[in-house]
């Protein structure tokens, strides 16, 4: 069963999972809401399960599902690392970050069949503990993928459905993901976003100045500016 409130996300792992023919999906649910009941009703073995969603989080599905002695397999999918140790306690199997590379899918998927059958050892957490010390963030390409560390992430500007993470002058990576979901993947005391269009690094901000409504970076002496409204102004000096 796979429970995420965002319709791509499900088709993506229904088109891999469709592929198995161990596998079979007995109920794709994008309403966190009413998905306590369906896990209940339908029992599934294996649970993909998205953690941040309007209403209800994947946390408080788990947690609702194991006082109903609903037990099955669960991996969480979700754009966010921080909530490795969380994911820990909650007892699930497995962590993947969105988007999803269709090789950890695979091994993922291939540990928890072992698990339902009970050829897997018992579960250990060196995969999920790994996940809070990873920094660099992993974009998908057709040919393959590539690494980014945050830190090293001056801005990121909004292109359409493109966004470029810009690292320097000149010098930035173009991405198919909208600069929404980059938002989620980034650690929230270390970036702002100062428009609907931009992005920055808290590390490299040297000044704002309000008369003229203007957010400047300075990086090893390359100088970036952006027009900022005045209420994004107040919510950086909250943040700082």
């Amino acid at each position: 069963m796979i429970v995420d409130d965002e319709d791509h996300c499900i088709k993506s792992l229904h088109d891999y999972i469709l592929s198995d023919p161990r596998i079979s999906v007995v109920a794709s649910v994008t309403d966190p809401v009413p998905a306590t009941a369906e896990i209940i009703e339908k029992k599934p073995d294996l649970l993909f399960l998205d953690i941040q969603m309007p209403g209800k989080s994947g946390f408080d599905i788990l947690g609702e599902i194991h006082r109903a002695g609903v037990k099955p397999c669960v991996i969480f999918v979700t754009a966010f690392e921080n909530f490795a140790i969380q994911a820990i306690k909650a007892s699930a199997f497995d962590y993947l970050l969105k988007p999803v590379d269709r090789t950890e899918l695979a091994v993922a998927v291939e540990r928890a069949i072992n698990q339902i059958n009970g050829r897997e050892p018992e579960r250990n957490y060196s995969l999920l503990l790994e996940m809070t010390s990873r920094k660099k963030l992993k974009f998908n390409t057709a040919g393959g993928f590539f690494l980014i560390d945050p830190s090293d992430i001056v801005y990121i500007q909004a292109d359409w459905n493109y966004s470029e993470i810009h690292l320097g002058k000149e010098k930035y990576e173009v991405v198919v993901v909208n600069l929404g979901e980059i938002e989620k993947m980034l650690p929230p005391s270390e970036f702002a976003r100062i428009s609907r269009s931009v992005i920055v690094n808290l590390k490299y901000l040297s000044k704002v100045q309000r008369i003229k409504r203007l957010c400047i970076l300075n990086k090893d002496g390359e100088v970036f500016q952006f027009r900022i409204p005045l209420l994004r102004i107040r919510d950086l000096e909250k943040l700082l």
